[in-house]
């Protein structure tokens, strides 16, 4: 069967909606403000989203303690992304116009792309003037026309912007401290729950992918967010979780260290001695013993 080549070019498409005319096939800084005659559309393009004046709209997950001088939204390409009418502007750019540049080397580093749309980032004032900066830069650019040096600048100043991104997200996971603490509590209760339920033994272990759903996140927030609040990634902190049970077993049961070993989801005896002695220094025989 002969498969027909997608040539829809979609940000033409986007600036259609808008009315706009295409400085470049590649990239496109939208005014979100005007009458738009689309609704949402799925593209082949990453697009950042700033609407200011705050968002009251629940889906973006704006709580008592988050600023609210505007939001940011992410999507990766083959996401729909909202072309309704607001009061902001969207970044859409093609993989192309980052491919074979120091961004394109580095684009999965901004994990946010992934993040659900009530995981957007809210921002104060200073910061919405710093991604304004970063905004004009980009549309001044685009203004500029095309040569050898586009694709370089404008790959550029979308990495300076996404690493501002990353910055104030960072800074919001802060300001975010108590309510992931309850969050922490939760994985915790998961864990705990999974890993004393022997499941572990009969089924693969648990994944930041299959621990995000019950807190209804996505697997890149939660991951992010342990980072944040503990320096372990989900995987780490699972296996953290896993040695600190061992621990427990070891000294308040008799049992075989071959069964607490399946019973955590360990492969074989020897990974589970291999892993407990670079965690902890020693053998489980000699924590036992000890």
């Amino acid at each position: 069967m002969r498969h027909i080549l997608d040539t829809t070019n979609y940000v033409c498409e986007c600036n259609r909606a808008f009315d706009k005319e295409t400085r470049h096939p590649l990239v496109s800084l939208i005014d979100m403000s005007g009458k738009s005659r689309q609704g949402n559309m799925a593209t082949d393009c990453y697009a950042v989203k700033v609407v200011c004046d705050g968002c009251n709209d629940e889906r973006c997950g704006r709580q008592y303690y988050d600023f609210s001088e505007a939001t940011m939204t992410f999507a990766t390409p083959a996401t729909e992304i909202d072309l309704r009418q607001c009061d902001g502007r969207m970044l859409i750019f093609h993989p192309d116009i980052i491919k074979c540049t120091p961004l394109g080397m580095r684009i999965k580093d901004f994990s946010f792309f992934k993040y659900h749309t009530d995981e957007a980032l809210h921002l104060s004032n200073c910061e919405l003037k710093v991604i304004n900066k970063c905004l004009d830069g980009i549309d001044c650019e685009l203004k500029w026309g095309i040569d050898e040096y586009s694709k370089a600048i404008i790959s550029n100043c979308i990495e300076l912007l996404l690493n501002y991104c990353q910055r104030f997200y960072a800074r919001q996971f802060i300001t975010r401290h108590e309510a992931n603490a309850t969050a922490m509590k939760a994985v915790d209760g998961i864990i705990d729950r999974f890993l004393r339920s022997g499941k572990a033994a009969a089924h693969s272990m648990l994944t930041a992918g299959k621990i995000a759903p019950e807190l209804n996140m996505s697997a890149e927030y939660l991951n992010d967010m342990m980072k944040r609040e503990t320096g372990k990634s989900v995987s780490e902190y699972i296996q953290l979780k896993r040695i600190l049970m061992a621990k427990e077993l070891l000294l308040s049961t008799g049992m075989p260290i071959g069964d607490i070993s399946s019973m955590l989801g360990f492969c074989t005896e020897s990974c589970f001695n291999t892993v407990f002695k670079k965690i902890t220094g020693c053998t489980p025989n000699e924590y036992r013993n000890g």
